[in-house]
């Protein structure tokens, strides 16, 4: 036991504690610069794929594929952290993770590609469910807030310094060592988490396990215990679908506000297949430009994050109709301008609109939703959010290629702009949220009759299931 965790369970509060305790800045450190890394892969692994093989249906399987892994499997990464020492699982994820990019540049064939990024994917499955599970090891008792926001900083600051680094480094020294700078921040990643205290009682329950001499599952056994877990994600994704729609279907802005949030989602998957083309074919004279456009919208998510409380006093559903019609605006202009200046300005302007969207999203989904049922109804949202993430991905490898960059913008304006011109009507109107006890009512489906007098009595907007489903 080092001093570590008797930091962590030292009473006090404030940002002084946390940045006095070892355990609490060595785990921001090693997000930091994981997150990093994993940015300058952001930028490299789109290059890479079309410098070598141009665009097309495997190019977009091939740019999803990192996501795949936490869509099928999140739930048994949940059950191996719960089990072992997390600390052990969040290094050996970065050490995969980095030895994955590593091997890149000596690919010499799609699949294989295809093969590291569902490697780099299984790492951030076990890594942040790990990472997350060290917080309470290392963040002193009464500082929660204060170490939890430093994390989160360590998370968000790196989507705009890794891209706004990866350009210089790929115009000096090439698309490789992108992956080389990642390989190089995981072992830096793992050497700050091999400092933490290890977990009380980490692994318990496997030790328990191997001294009741329990006798190894059969080929069969293991086959259909694979089989009824996907089986299980398959009735999870519908019923976390299902459970969606009764928590929202009551409220005409928040059914709305969710389903424009899946058609986002498509529209960003399209949107990152686009830009790396967009950086390649109309600016292939300044090399690592798709990092300096992804650090151009980064820099605007931050400053659109500040500016969206100037509009408290106007109609929200406004706001949010307006934010997302001009970042697709912003995104079909794109191709009207062939300076990288004017590029970057209209992605920052991009990123301003988004986030003050974004903004405006959670806020009204804190307003109008019970207290009660938020936990649940993000359990359920991101999931099914990184399915549509990634066919949007998968989908932008074949549009783009069989329509070009400007068709490619086109399609990403529309996917932004027109769901919530579509569901205008319900997104504006400002009328008063379900009563939380009628809400919550609806969405735990008591007892008919009184489900009949919510019906009645509670809902003050119209239905919009529809919409959501």
């Amino acid at each position: 036991m080092t001093d570590d965790t008797q930091t962590s369970t030292t009473k006090g509060g404030g940002f002084a504690r946390v940045l006095r305790s070892p355990g609490a800045l060595r785990l921001v450190g090693s997000l930091f610069v994981l997150e990093t890394g994993s940015a300058m892969t952001t930028v490299g692994l789109p290059l890479l794929v079309m410098q070598r093989y141009g665009l097309g249906l495997e190019v977009g399987f091939t740019l999803a594929a990192r996501f795949l892994p936490n869509i099928l499997l999140g739930a048994l990464a949940g059950q191996v952290v719960d089990r072992h020492d997390p600390r052990r699982v969040a290094t050996l994820a970065a050490l995969g993770s980095g030895l994955a990019a590593a091997l890149f540049p000596f690919t010499t064939a799609m699949w294989q590609i295809q093969l590291l990024a569902l490697a780099i994917g299984i790492g951030y499955m076990f890594g942040f469910p790990a990472t997350m599970a060290l917080r309470p090891q290392v963040i002193p008792e009464g500082s929660e807030l204060e170490g939890n926001g430093l994390i989160v900083t360590a998370e968000r600051v790196p989507k705009l310094l890794g891209p706004a680094v990866a350009g210089p480094i790929a115009a000096v020294a090439g698309v490789d060592w992108l992956f080389t700078a990642e390989a190089a921040t995981a072992l830096v990643a793992a050497a700050l988490l091999t400092r933490l205290p290890r977990t009380a009682g980490a692994g318990s329950a496997a030790a328990t396990g191997a001294a009741a001499g329990a006798p190894a599952a059969s080929g069969a056994r293991k086959a259909s215990a694979v089989g009824g877990r996907l089986a299980g994600w398959a009735r999870a994704v519908a019923g976390g679908a299902r459970e969606l729609v009764r928590m929202v279907r009551g409220d005409g802005r928040l059914s709305s506000l969710t389903a424009t949030a899946f058609t986002y989602m498509v529209a960003l998957g399209l949107g990152r297949t686009f830009l790396a083309a967009y950086s390649l074919h109309g600016f292939g004279h300044v090399p690592g430009m798709l990092g300096y456009l992804l650090a151009a919208m980064g820099l605007g998510g931050a400053l659109g994050g500040m500016a969206a409380a100037v509009f408290r006093s106007w109609n929200q559903g406004w706001v949010y109709v307006l934010g997302n019609v001009l970042e697709g605006v912003c995104w079909v202009a794109l191709v009207a301008t062939g300076e990288w200046y004017l590029a970057l300005a209209l992605l920052l302007f991009a990123g301003v609109f988004e986030s003050i969207a974004s903004v405006v999203y959670f806020a009204e989904v804190q307003k109008r939703l019970p207290a009660g049922l938020q936990g649940r109804y993000y359990a359920t949202l991101v999931p099914l959010s990184d399915v549509f993430l990634v066919a949007g991905t998968v989908a932008g490898g074949v549009l783009v290629d069989r329509g070009g960059v400007f068709a490619g913008a086109v399609l990403v304006g529309l996917a932004m702009a027109l769901p919530v011109l579509v569901l205008v009507t319900r997104l504006v109107p400002d009328r008063p949220a379900p009563a939380v006890e009628q809400a919550a009512a609806e969405t735990e489906e008591s007892a008919a009759e009184t489900e009949e007098s919510v019906v009645q009595t509670g809902r003050s907007v119209p239905v919009a299931g529809s919409a959501a489903a």
